[in-house]
């Protein structure tokens, strides 16, 4: 896994010191006070069981500007880029499967706009993988190739 954004680095590295030597943390260890630096970038996924279905509960400001809709307290089935949901909803599986992180780079036109991000997704959980912390950077404008 390639994360080319520091800030996601950061991101990877606190949630390996609050694993520990657990497969992951658990909700309880993730403090958003140490998360200040990014903690606009941050998405927070409820994991419910029968059916399966994720529901945001944090969706982060920084997110919300560029996408230009906030998806707090929805579900990932009622996103309105069919694609990435599809992306996104293969990828949070595979993390629930493995316990392992797992990283979404995409690329490429979205709606009417073009979109260059990389997303982090960091299981939490106990005996299962119960929820899942995500960073999302975007690749300023000006950057992009």
């Amino acid at each position: 896994m390639k994360l080319d954004k520091p800030i996601l680095q950061q991101l990877q590295a606190y949630w390996e010191v609050k694993r520990g030597d657990r497969p992951y943390p658990g909700r309880e260890d993730i403090d958003p006070l140490e998360l200040r630096f990014i903690i606009g970038h941050l998405i927070l996924v409820d994991i419910e069981l029968s059916p399966l279905r994720f529901r945001y509960r944090l969706f982060g400001t920084a997110i919300v500007q560029r996408q230009g809709f906030d998806m707090t307290g929805k579900y990932l089935d009622q996103h309105p880029w069919p694609e990435l949901a599809a992306m996104a909803q293969q990828t949070y599986l595979e993390v629930i499967d493995s316990g392992k992180p797992a990283l979404i780079r995409r690329r490429g036109l979205v709606n009417d706009g073009y979109v260059d991000h990389q997303s982090l997704i960091l299981p939490l959980g106990h005996s299962r993988v119960e929820m899942l912390l995500s960073g999302v950077v975007f690749t300023p404008e000006a950057e992009q190739d």
